[in-house]
Parts: structure tokens; C-alpha cells; sequence
């Protein structure tokens, strides 16, 4: 009998599996992407950028991965309001839960991958001020 039981609970999620089906697949592929392209922008324009352009340059680059993170936290709001706009009776708490996850995760992802180019940036502007 207490097998029985043990077959009926849902099974548990890993962290990782957590932040990868919060993601979804455009989010999975989207935030590194930026992240890359936006590190490799940076690098590029702190070994080789001259001019008073710099910084500029480098204040629009460094947020590229938290913009794209608050794309997925607008699309994740949206997306729980849609199961609140769709529903005629009271949603389930899981379907209102996967639309806030996708947007609070998403957000914290676009965070995250944006330190190591803020940083690069931090490190690259200081030394060519020393230099």
C-alpha cells in the first residue's frame, strides 16, 4: 500500500530542470546568445575602441542580456495573464506558476550573464585610463 502511495505523488524537479522549463526554449537560446554577442561586442571595443564614443558604446552593450531578461519577464506576465484572460472559472495555481517563473527567471538569468561583461568592461576602462 505504501508503494501505491509513492507512485501518486508528482515527482520532484532539480533546480536545473526548474530554470530550464521556466526558460522555454526562446529564452534558453535568446540569453546566451545575447550574453555572447554582447561580451565579445565589449571586448572588442575595450582592446580596439578609440574616442570619446567608448563609453557610449559600452553603456549600451553592457545591458544587453538584462534587456533581453526583462523581454522574458514582460512575456512572462503576459503569458499568466492570458491564463487568468482565457479561464471562466479560478486558474489553477500551476498555470499562473509557470507564467511567473518564466518571468522572474528569465530576469534573474539576463542579471547574471550580464556581470561578466559589466566587469570586462569595469577592467578594460580602468586599465586603459592607467595606460
Amino acid at each position: 500500500m505504501h508503494e501505491e502511495f509513492v507512485e501518486d505523488l508528482p515527482r520532484q524537479q532539480s533546480y536545473l530542470e526548474f530554470i530550464v522549463n521556466a526558460l522555454g526554449w526562446r529564452y534558453m537560446f535568446l540569453l546566451p546568445l545575447a550574453a555572447i554577442v554582447s561580451f565579445v561586442l565589449i571586448l572588442v571595443l575595450v582592446l580596439r575602441g578609440k574616442g570619446s564614443t567608448l563609453s557610449a558604446a559600452l553603456v549600451l552593450l553592457v545591458p544587453l542580456p538584462f534587456l533581453v531578461g526583462i523581454l522574458g519577464y514582460v512575456d512572462g506576465l503576459v503569458a499568466s495573464l492570458q491564463v487568468i484572460a482565457m479561464s471562466d472559472t479560478a486558474p489553477k495555481p500551476s498555470q499562473l506558476a509557470q507564467g511567473m517563473s518564466m518571468a522572474f527567471v528569465t530576469i534573474w538569468i539576463g542579471m547574471l550573464l550580464s556581470i561578466p561583461g559589466l566587469l570586462l568592461a569595469i577592467g578594460g576602462s580602468f586599465v586603459r585610463s592607467v595606460v
